[in-house]
């Protein structure tokens, strides 16, 4: 881990240095994002790979624009991955040439494992679940050994949707996976889950994925609703199979160095601001998914599969994901404390 800070370091300062002379400009920026600060505000870039209309964006990014000019802080997003990839935004934010970045935990977990573990499959049946724990003390005590080891501070769990499966031919069973090459993010858990659910992952970048799709270099790919829907994956896919195999977040990754840097009344605002967003860009995704199903099984852009045997893909994730992974006994404590908090509960 050292090493891989270290060589961040060196990347990233190289990176700065080269890029005042205009020789790594990563996109044209907007005008109004080179726009000089108002006098005596801060200066935040927050950078994340979705598209100006999704919803991490949309519901939460842009409203913390407006909360948080009140309180002297300038933050100037770069949606649609203007600034790299996940991984590459993680190592921005680890040394310092970005302030905050959003990337999922497998990402997070090539600089400290136990962090992937919210990306392990089936780890969670329902956002009220995945709200449970991302807010709870287990996760808190993760991500503040992730802070002490590596410098990086996950700020705040972001829903990002329910992932399920589409492909030409519906996916109700692990049987239906078998020969499917299926397009997953670039990242070995995702590998993991879907050899364990029988199919065959074919990393790629979001952006090849619909061309993928179309002249037939991949079968199949899993996201969830809203990004299929802004994706446009149902014009080149038959079915939507609803296997829920990960309800997902996404992490707001910023440094503690950062933090210390604000004053304390502009450090107070930016963690109201994320926490409200938080909640926003939840139930913007939660409405989200409802509409687009109810306008797919509607119009017929493509068909939904509802009868999934969640059952056959939850047990062999059960048996197999725990002992395959460095964070297995992590994943099943964070599954028995929300069965016993529902058990109090009922």
């Amino acid at each position: 881990m050292r090493r891989r800070l270290s060589a961040a370091l060196g990347i990233g300062a190289v990176a700065i240095a080269l890029s005042g002379c205009s020789l790594l400009e990563p996109v044209d920026v907007a005008p109004e994002e080179v726009a000089a600060p108002e006098p005596g505000s801060r200066v935040l870039r927050f950078a994340n790979g979705y598209e100006p209309s999704h919803p991490v964006n949309r519901c939460g990014v842009e409203p913390m624009k407006e909360e948080l000019s009140a309180a002297g802080i300038d933050l100037r997003s770069y949606p649609a991955g203007q600034l790299g990839s996940e991984a590459a935004l993680v190592e921005q934010v680890a040394t310092g040439a970005l302030d905050i970045g959003i990337a999922g935990g497998s990402f997070l977990g090539e600089w400290y494992e136990d962090a992937a573990v919210v990306d392990g499959a089936y780890l969670f049946r329902d956002v009220d679940e995945f709200d449970e724990a991302t807010t709870g003390p287990v996760l808190a005590d993760v991500y503040d050994r992730m802070a002490e080891e590596t410098g990086l501070r996950v700020a705040s769990n972001w829903y990002y949707g329910t992932r399920h499966i589409t492909a030409n031919k519906p996916v109700t069973a692990p049987e239906d996976l078998q020969g499917l090459k299926i397009r997953t993010p670039d990242a070995p858990l995702y590998l993991i889950n879907f050899g364990i659910m029988g199919a065959t992952a074919t990393p790629m970048a979001l952006s090849e994925v619909y061309l993928g799709l179309q002249q037939n270099a991949i079968d199949a790919q899993e996201n969830p609703i809203p990004t299929i829907a802004s994706s446009n994956f149902q014009e080149v896919q038959d079915y939507v199979s609803l296997t829920g195999h990960m309800v997902q977040g996404v992490q707001i990754v910023t440094t503690d160095r950062l933090l210390e840097s604000l004053e304390p009344a502009q450090r107070d605002a930016l963690e109201a601001a994320i926490e409200t967003a938080r909640i926003s860009v939840r139930d913007c995704i939660v409405e989200e998914e409802q509409q687009v199903l109810a306008e797919w099984k509607d119009t017929g852009a493509i068909e939904v599969v509802e009868d999934v045997d969640v059952d056959a893909f939850q047990e062999r994730i059960a048996a197999e994901l725990p002992s395959q992974v460095p964070w297995g006994d992590l994943y099943l404590q964070i599954q028995a404390d929300l069965a016993t908090e529902n058990e109090e509960e009922q």
